[in-house]
């Protein structure tokens, strides 16, 4: 496992939040990725999420899905759809999870968590999941944010 520590920066990303059955991220991701295409736009990157435990007893979790588009978009005021046009994270520690039937949490945070301790670094959660396909499978890049000391 390297973990790497460097910089993360996505041009003209388009962004939803929801609220969803922990298996169902999926298909809100597609649904962002569709309605991109269905507006003559394309993606120009992976798909990034964040995840985190809203009730774990019910299952579900408050997801966000960050999506690179081809073009600044001027949107107007809604309740679904965010664009920001840099998203950037001066510093940072990432882990690649290569392996998806390995439980992320406990696999590849605990580790990013640990290696933060070693160096007494505060890591910003919730943790970024950068999605690649690679041949027809998928890896998932961890990307922890590290605190700005003040």
């Amino acid at each position: 496992m390297k973990i790497k520590r460097n910089p993360l920066i996505f041009h003209n990303v388009l962004s939803i939040k929801v609220t969803c059955k922990t298996n169902e991220w999926v298909n809100h991701a597609r649904e962002l990725r569709n309605s991109i295409i269905k507006n003559g736009l394309y993606t120009t990157g992976p798909v990034i999420y964040t995840v985190e435990d809203v009730d774990k007893e019910d299952n579900t979790v408050k997801v966000g899905i960050y999506i690179p588009i081809n073009t600044e978009l001027d949107l107007e005021p809604n309740d679904k759809y965010v664009f920001v046009k840099e998203m950037k994270f001066e510093d940072g520690l990432t882990l690649r999870h290569a392996d998806l039937d390995d439980d992320i949490e406990t696999v590849t945070y605990d580790t990013l968590r640990a290696a933060a301790g070693n160096y007494n670094l505060k890591l910003v959660e919730p943790f970024y999941n950068i999605y690649l396909d690679v041949f027809g499978d998928g890896i998932i890049d961890v990307y922890a944010p590290i605190e700005k000391n003040m």
